[in-house]
């Protein structure tokens, strides 16, 4: 389902089959931001958990925290960020092809001056992302493991009662906002904010 947004940005996966059959790998990846960490994401989840050790000796849980912290880092390797700008062009080179017919020059004069994403010296890492929900599925253990990052929400329906097999990871979560100050951030209106940000809305104020 896709919703105000005019393309969507996010992602999924659905890995059957895996470990002899009995083991099988869903995902969901909310991208924000543009949908090119969503899209990778999507391409590497499954493949890097499956060189795990711990994912091959069946530990689950601690499997996929960290390949949540692997592909976290994979992300900002050179490799990951050379493949991210090739992603984000990718998106740009389709919005650009929807909004042929209804060009707004400003907008476009305001996406070349101002878009971080549109520079050549960007560190994208910094300015795309996405959320994530994993689950996985071991038919040899008879069990069900979730992990997420932000908030996407896992549910199991149960004769007819939602069970809740996650908890939203939200900027406001005392936890988490002491982790965004520490960085050097702040939270707003259930946001997380930064230098970069304020940068360039004061930019944009004194273009106009």
């Amino acid at each position: 389902m896709q919703g105000w947004r005019k393309r969507m940005e996010d992602s999924h996966i659905s890995d059957m089959n895996l470990l002899n059959g009995n083991v099988h790998v869903f995902g969901v990846f909310d991208g924000h931001g543009g949908e090119e960490v969503a899209q990778y994401v999507k391409k590497h989840f499954t493949e890097e958990i499956i060189k795990n050790p711990l994912f091959k000796s069946g530990d689950m849980q601690n499997a996929l925290i960290e390949n949540f912290l692997h592909i976290d880092e994979l992300l900002v390797e050179p490799a990951g960020k050379s493949e991210l700008k090739k992603l984000a062009k990718i998106s740009k080179d389709k919005e650009d092809a929807q909004n042929q017919k209804e060009k707004n020059k400003q907008v476009d004069m305001f996406k070349q001056l101002f878009d971080p994403k549109g520079q050549e010296d960007c560190d994208i890492a910094m300015m795309t992302g996405c959320t994530a929900h994993a689950c996985i599925i071991d038919e040899n253990q008879k069990k069900l493991y979730f992990a997420n990052s932000g908030d996407s929400r896992g549910v199991l329906c149960r004769n007819g009662i939602a069970y809740p097999m996650s908890e939203d990871h939200k900027p406001d979560m005392e936890t988490e906002k002491s982790r965004i100050y520490k960085a050097d951030g702040w939270v707003s209106d259930g946001r997380v904010k930064g230098r970069k940000i304020i940068f360039l809305i004061v930019s944009y104020l004194i273009f106009l």
